[in-house]
């Protein structure tokens, strides 16, 4: 009886255990990923652009208040906190651009379509395009601030595995300078990732927060997504779509103008869209 009582007891703790499982003047550069043999040149661009965080929840386990053997744990969110509106702590933005026209891209000869990158605007978006296969690709605006927040929302469009897109940001204050800056980009297949652009001859990037998994991006083509940064000091911490996802500090730059970044991956030719920038000037 002992024993069949025993045999009873190791079934029904072995059954609760499987339960639970857990933007005016052209004045660019645009570079390949990798250390290239080659530094081609690109455009940039000058305009007057218009354009803290909550935790992701958790799991936590927790003693189960069911009629379950009491050693076994069972799962219980905790409860999901709203994502962070800059809004609510800083109010109005700065500068908030809805790409109804591109009088915050647009540098003298208009929207740039070279060999390297195309902007268009169409259906009250701002089409960004990468064109060269692996290649890093920007488009700077014109202010120029020293700790802000900003926010792009973001169409993926087509897309597949390392095809990203993103903001340059802290980038050389004056057109003509070399390239430089913080480079925060979302990939297609749910990704996010924060470099450091040092040079451009020869191309010099550090990864200070190399490819990282996220569960607060949509991954895939054809989804919406919302980029956020917030820059004080060397302080960096990244959102996406409104969630905290990381913190890094870093002082190499600390003013500068920011832009829209595109890679193409492989094999080039990708294009996403811009639906709203949004700028916080928290100097």
């Amino acid at each position: 009886m002992k024993r069949f009582a025993l045999i009873l007891l190791a079934l029904a703790l072995a059954q609760s255990a499987c339960a639970f499982s857990a933007e005016p003047t052209p004045t660019e550069i645009i570079l390949p990923t990798e250390l290239p043999t080659q530094v081609p040149t690109s455009t940039s661009t000058e305009t007057s652009l218009p354009p803290t965080p909550t935790e992701a929840p958790s799991e936590t386990l927790a003693p189960s208040n069911t009629a379950v053997p009491s050693e076994t744990p069972s799962i219980t969110p905790t409860p999901t906190q709203p994502p962070f509106d800059p809004s609510a702590s800083y109010g109005a933005p700065t500068i908030f651009d809805n790409m109804d026209t591109d009088r915050n891209w647009a540098g003298s000869s208009g929207l740039p379509d070279d060999a390297n990158i195309r902007l268009a605007l169409g259906g009250g978006k701002l089409h960004v395009t990468g064109k060269q296969a692996n290649w890093d690709t920007w488009w700077f605006t014109a202010p120029t601030p020293s700790d802000f927040f900003v926010q792009l929302k973001v169409e993926t469009g087509n897309c597949t595995g390392k095809q990203a897109y993103g903001l340059i940001l802290r980038g050389p204050q004056t057109e003509g300078s070399d390239a430089r800056g913080y480079i925060f980009t979302f990939s297609c297949d749910g990704f996010y990732r924060l470099d450091r652009l040092d040079d451009t001859a020869p191309y010099t990037k550090v990864e200070l927060i190399g490819w990282t998994r996220s569960e607060r991006i949509n991954a895939g083509a054809n989804e919406t997504n919302v980029l956020g940064v917030r820059m004080i000091g060397a302080d960096i911490t990244l959102y996406a779509n409104g969630y905290f996802i990381a913190d890094k500090d870093d002082d190499e730059y600390l003013a500068g103008r920011f832009g829209l970044f595109v890679n193409a991956g492989d094999p080039g030719n990708y294009t996403f869209s811009v639906d709203e920038l949004s700028y916080w000037d928290l100097d």
